[in-house]
C-alpha cells in the first residue's frame, strides 16, 4: 500500500480519513506542522502524498527532504505557505481546497462589523462587570456606503450580504465580476475612489505582489474619518504601522481584524522565522495594536465552521482521488 501522511491533522480529519482511505493506504498523522526544522523518518521520506495545513512551511529546504514527493495536498485556499515555483520545477503536484468557505468568512466578516459598530463584545463585558447601562452608542449598517476590494468567491458573498443590509455597494477589483455587477447593480471603481467615499471597507483580496500593503498610509488617509475596515483576508494585505498610526490619529474610527501581518510571531511557534527588523517592528506594533479600545481581533478564525471544515474533507479527498486515477486534478495550483 502507498503512504500518505496528514500534517497539522486534528481528530475529526483522522476519523474521516480512516473511514474513506483505511483499505487503500497506509495512513499515518503528525499533529505538528511541517517546517524545514522537522526530522523525518524513513517512511516520510519516501512517501509520495502528503498533505498540509497553513501552519506548515513548504520551503525548498523542506520539500528537499522528501525523496519521490508527487502531490501535496494543501487543507486551505491559501497557498502562500507552500514554494508553489519549486514545485513545479521538481513536477510535484499542489492542490488546494477552494470555496470551502466563502459564505463562512463572509458571515464571519459582518459579525466583526456588527461587533465593531455595535459594541457588542464590550456590553457584554460591562454587563458581566455589573454595568446594566454602559455607554454602547454605535452605529448601524442600514443605509451606509461599504467598499468591498475583492469580489471573487468571498467578495461576492459580502455583495450578497451588504445588500441584504441594504446598504450601498461599491467594488474594487481587478477582473469585475459581471454577473454580481448585473444582478445587485454594484459599482466598481478605482481603489482611491472607494477608499473617499466608503464608510465601512471590507477586504477579500488574494495576497499577491500587487495586493501587499494595498491599503496603505496614503490610503487610509483617503478615508473618512468615521470610517471602519475590516480584514478577514491576509494580513499583508494593510501597512500595519499606518493602521496603528490612522487609528490613534483618529483619522479612521476603527478597525476589525482576524488576520494580520507576520502573525504567525503571536502563536510563538516559530519566533524565530524572518524575524528580520522589519518584521520583528511588525509584531511590536501588532502588540499595541491589539490594545487599542478602537480595535477589535480575532485569531485568525473566519474560515471555522463545521461545515466549511467538512467541505476541506471532501475537497482534499476529490483531489486525491483524481490524481490516482489519472485525471486532471480540478483544484491543481
Amino acid at each position: 500500500m502507498q503512504t500518505i501522511i496528514f500534517y497539522d491533522s486534528k481528530e475529526y480529519e483522522r476519523s474521516f480519513f480512516e473511514s474513506k482511505l483505511y483499505d487503500k493506504y497506509n495512513l499515518f498523522f503528525n499533529e505538528n506542522e511541517l517546517t524545514p526544522e522537522s526530522n523525518l523518518s524513513y517512511i516520510e521520506e519516501n512517501c509520495r502524498i502528503i498533505s498540509v495545513f497553513t501552519s506548515s512551511r513548504l520551503t525548498k529546504e523542506t520539500i528537499d527532504k522528501f525523496n519521490n514527493l508527487k502531490l501535496i495536498l494543501t487543507r486551505s485556499v491559501g497557498y502562500s505557505h507552500i514554494d508553489t515555483d519549486y514545485c513545479n520545477s521538481k513536477n510535484i503536484i499542489v492542490a488546494n481546497t477552494p470555496h470551502y468557505g466563502d459564505y463562512t468568512v463572509a458571515e464571519f466578516s459582518f459579525g466583526l462589523l456588527l461587533n465593531l459598530l455595535r459594541r457588542i463584545c464590550y456590553g457584554i463585558q460591562e454587563l458581566k462587570e455589573g454595568d446594566m447601562y454602559p455607554e454602547t452608542f454605535g452605529t448601524e449598517l442600514f443605509n451606509k456606503t461599504i467598499g468591498i476590494i475583492g469580489t471573487g468567491a468571498i467578495g461576492s458573498k459580502a455583495v450578497k450580504i451588504a445588500k441584504g443590509f441594504s446598504m450601498n455597494v461599491i467594488c474594487h477589483d481587478t477582473n469585475k465580476n459581471t454577473e454580481i455587477e448585473k444582478e445587485y447593480g454594484i459599482k466598481y471603481v478605482d481603489i482611491d475612489t472607494l477608499c473617499k467615499l466608503s464608510d465601512i471597507i471590507t477586504l477579500h483580496a488574494p495576497l499577491n505582489p500587487g495586493t501587499y500593503h494595498i491599503i496603505d498610509k496614503e490610503r487610509l488617509s483617503l478615508m473618512q474619518e468615521n470610517a471602519v475596515i475590516v480584514n478577514t483576508a491576509r494580513g499583508e494585505l494593510i501597512d500595519t504601522e499606518a493602521l496603528y498610526n490612522a487609528l490613534i490619529e483618529k483619522k479612521i474610527k476603527g478597525a476589525a481584524l482576524d488576520v494580520l501581518e507576520f502573525e504567525e510571531t503571536i502563536q510563538n511557534k516559530r519566533p524565530g522565522e524572518n524575524l528580520n527588523l522589519k518584521n520583528l517592528r511588525i509584531s511590536l506594533i501588532n502588540n499595541k495594536l491589539l490594545n487599542l479600545d478602537n480595535v477589535i481581533a480575532t485569531p485568525h478564525i473566519a474560515y471555522d465552521t463545521k461545515e466549511a471544515a467538512e467541505r476541506i474533507l471532501k475537497a482534499t479527498l476529490k483531489n486525491l482521488t483524481e490524481f490516482e486515477n489519472g485525471n486532471t486534478i480540478t483544484n491543481k495550483i
